[in-house]
């Protein structure tokens, strides 16, 4: 079995740098031709001497580490050929410092049903998905309703209210976030306008935009609350087409979301209030 080994093999040495750990080191030259024997009498080795490169080691009970690695670890034999289980090797080795540490049975369960999920799971391809059927479905006023359900969905210790209407063009604003301060008296505002525009937006548009939501600058506030903020939603155009409007509302320090971060926003607001559980359920009863 030694002199199968060639020069590129990868080796496993159980308890080496210490005793829950596993050493990987990589053969720099066959074993028939580099193999050595010669008792060190200072160190009280065994002996065996053969040129290896160090690559790196491993807890025996890492999250990665397989029950067939674990097992042929216990093996008894000096010397023996583990290449049908390659692939696990591979695994690890792609993440040895993810596996330094010994991992509990219910951390592995976590682990594994994570890893199925996230591979099972086409999370971009769902919400992009999800984010069409909504433009689809709504038109631009009923995305104030959407907006407005997701932050109560993401965020619900806030207050969020649609104040567009009559009053919109005095305030310029479609959703009013108010966030309580620490002594519940004092009341902090957010200005939020919805757009339901595609592609790259005019010149024109932009500059009614920022006109409109500037507004709230000047508004007087009902709840007496002072405006730290001003939100630009932009339900379908993407960040990548639209520079300009990024330029102008950064000088007026109005924030933009584009349509690939509402994508994550309706995400977040999806996970938070589906019942997980009930969706399994029904699955198993299938």
């Amino acid at each position: 079995m030694y002199h199968n080994v060639k020069k590129g093999d990868i080796l496993l040495i159980p308890r080496l740098p210490d005793w829950g750990s596993v050493a990987i080191v990589e053969a720099t030259e066959d074993w028939d031709k580099a193999y050595g024997f010669e008792i060190d009498d200072e160190k009280k080795d065994y002996g065996h001497i053969f040129p290896a490169k160090y690559k790196g080691c491993f807890n025996r009970h890492g999250k990665d580490v397989s029950g067939n690695i674990q097992s042929t670890l216990k093996a008894r034999n000096r010397f023996w050929n583990i290449s049908r289980f390659s692939e696990d090797i591979e695994k690890i080795m792609g993440n040895l410092e993810g596996n330094r540490e010994s991992t509990s049975v219910i951390e592995n369960i976590k682990n594994i049903v994570s890893e199925q999920v996230k591979s099972s799971f086409d999370l971009k391809r769902f919400s992009e998905k999800v984010i069409d059927e909504y433009n689809r479905k709504f038109t631009a006023s009923q995305w104030e309703e959407v907006i407005k359900n997701i932050l109560e969905k993401i965020y619900p210790g806030y207050e969020i209210e649609r104040i567009g209407g009559s009053k919109e063009e005095k305030h310029g604003t479609d959703i009013l976030v108010t966030i309580s301060g620490l002594s519940n008296l004092e009341k902090y505002n957010i200005a939020m306008q919805v757009k339901n525009y595609n592609d790259v937006i005019s010149d024109n548009n932009i500059d009614n935009i920022i006109k409109q939501i500037n507004k709230a600058e000047e508004y007087v506030w009902e709840n007496n609350g002072k405006l730290i903020d001003k939100i630009l939603v932009i339900t379908s155009a993407k960040k990548e087409e639209n520079p300009k409007l990024i330029e102008e509302c950064k000088k007026e320090n109005i924030k933009v979301i584009f349509s690939e971060e509402l994508e994550k926003l309706i995400l977040r607001s999806i996970i938070e209030s589906i019942d997980l559980k009930e969706i399994f359920d029904e699955m198993l009863q299938e």
